[in-house]
């Protein structure tokens, strides 16, 4: 193909497009221009939380504020491709919560939370995207997978990312990451066969 086909080819021309307009947004929020903080916050915000949901936290869009907090404040050191900005803010969000888990595990549990507070009455789109990703049980499936094995399947079926990008988030070889899917894909098919899941 020559260069000036190239040129022509409507996927390439979307792709380039969409590629500059990222790096306009990014250059206006490293220059500190609200309107772009405002658009970068719509876009992953809303990832970030059906990311904390899948990995039950217990205040989702406090997850998604702080990750998205930490990205404006670093986000002057951040270089590269939108591809690559998907896995640094994902990075962020899994250490986030790691962080907030580990704090938990050395928290005492109280135990007298006040049982009038439903914060699961309306589910959120977010919740509702992940019972159309699967099934309606699928975060109760998730939840019978190791923490690398969730992540690995939100991010590749749910966020679409790559294997290498996965691999960028959860620190692992792409070869890890690949073995983490496929034992977590054979797990999910025998929860789904014992439990009788369409």
């Amino acid at each position: 193909m020559s260069p000036r086909d190239r040129d022509h080819d409507p996927i390439s021309l979307v792709e380039r497009r969409a590629a500059e307009v990222f790096q306009r947004r990014l250059a206006a929020a490293v220059d500190g221009e609200q309107w772009a903080f405002g658009e970068l916050y719509e876009e992953y915000a809303r990832r970030v939380k059906a990311f904390a949901v899948s990995r039950k936290a217990a205040d989702a869009d406090g997850v998604a504020n702080d990750v998205m907090l930490r990205v404006f404040q670093n986000i002057a050191g951040f270089e590269g491709s939108e591809d690559k900005f998907v896995s640094w803010v994902f990075t962020i969000a899994r250490n986030r919560l790691i962080d907030l888990h580990r704090a938990a595990q050395r928290r005492p549990q109280l135990s007298d939370a006040d049982p009038s507070e439903d914060h699961d009455a309306v589910p959120s789109a977010e919740i509702t995207a992940m019972e159309h990703f699967g099934t309606d049980g699928v975060l109760s499936l998730l939840d019978e997978l190791t923490d690398d094995q969730r992540d690995v399947i939100v991010l590749r079926m749910l966020e679409d990312q790559s294997l290498e990008a996965v691999g960028e988030v959860l620190e692992k070889p792409v070869t890890a990451v690949k073995a983490l899917q496929r034992r977590a894909l054979k797990q999910l098919e025998k929860k789904i066969l014992e439990k009788g899941v369409s």
